[in-house]
């Protein structure tokens, strides 16, 4: 991964233009991990290599909170993106992260989504944000659990969706009515969104419900279901708190980072197989 060519193919196009690959990662369950794995997931690409920016559109601010060391009360925020009293660019900011930046979410996010509601274009206004952004190898969105119109906006923003899920019964329901919700989303023509896979959170090998949950996802979802697990690990829960991801928490590195490491690897996998499937269809 440490060269974009080799693990990032371009398509055939006639400007010969970049890949720029942007992963929501979403289930509409909360509590499942996706500001972990968004996180977390960003960082083990910038060890590679890689420039990614993290998109917060959750108003809870968990990837903010571990990305930044602080923000200011009157920082422009991805609320301010919404509304419109902002752009992308100008919200955008380097994270405490090298290889990373991040366009931060507030509380306020939530009173944007509800200002926006009888706004045209409302479901489209980070997909046409992110038309003029240039400089990043990938994008990674975090997502809010509710459906509302932050998440809306990711999923139409995104190329691919990867759907973190745990043992509980509720988070497995969220697979299958996220997946839902993207479907209508490309049968309405807003997004060519397409699901990279489902990532098991909170692993743990010794309880039979984790394995119960894996096999009832393989079941009913074959191969989206990604090989890379993501074990239970208390480091995760002082990521925010300490403003830091997994890799920096992790000294010397440990499952955590050998987790985020193995998964990044294996999305980076199907990113290129996925591409080099349509170009061959082309």
């Amino acid at each position: 991964m440490r060269s974009r060519s080799k693990k990032f193919a371009q398509p055939c196009s006639s400007d010969d233009d970049a890949v720029m690959y942007t992963i929501a990662v979403t289930n509409r369950k909360g509590g499942v991990g996706k500001s972990t794995v968004a996180v977390n997931l960003a960082a083990a690409w910038a060890q590679e290599g890689l420039r990614v920016l993290v998109v917060d559109m959750d108003s809870q601010a968990s990837a903010t909170a571990t990305l930044l060391d602080e923000l200011a009360p009157d920082a422009q925020t991805t609320a301010h993106l919404l509304v419109g009293t902002a752009s992308l660019e100008t919200i955008i900011r380097p994270s405490n992260r090298a290889g990373i930046d991040v366009a931060p979410a507030s509380k306020e996010l939530t009173h944007a989504q509800l200002s926006i509601v009888a706004k045209t274009g409302r479901e489209t206004i980070l997909r046409r944000a992110l038309k003029s952004l240039a400089g990043y190898d990938l994008v990674v969105i975090d997502t809010a659990p509710e459906h509302q119109l932050g998440t809306a906006n990711s999923l139409v923003a995104a190329s691919h969706v990867v759907m973190p899920f745990t043992p509980d019964p509720k988070a497995i329901e969220g697979l299958a009515t996220t997946s839902e919700v993207i479907a209508e989303i490309v049968a309405a023509e807003l997004s060519q969104v397409s699901i990279l896979g489902f990532v098991q959170i909170a692993y743990d090998r010794r309880l039979a419900v984790t394995e119960e949950a894996r096999a009832q996802v393989r079941e009913a979802y074959g191969a989206l279901l990604l090989d890379s697990k993501i074990r239970t690990n208390t480091n995760f829960i002082v990521c925010p708190a300490w403003h830091r991801d997994i890799f920096q928490i992790e000294k010397p590195p440990r499952r955590g980072c050998e987790d985020f490491r193995a998964l990044a690897s294996e999305l980076s996998e199907r990113l290129a197989l996925r591409l080099s499937s349509s170009v061959v269809a082309a």
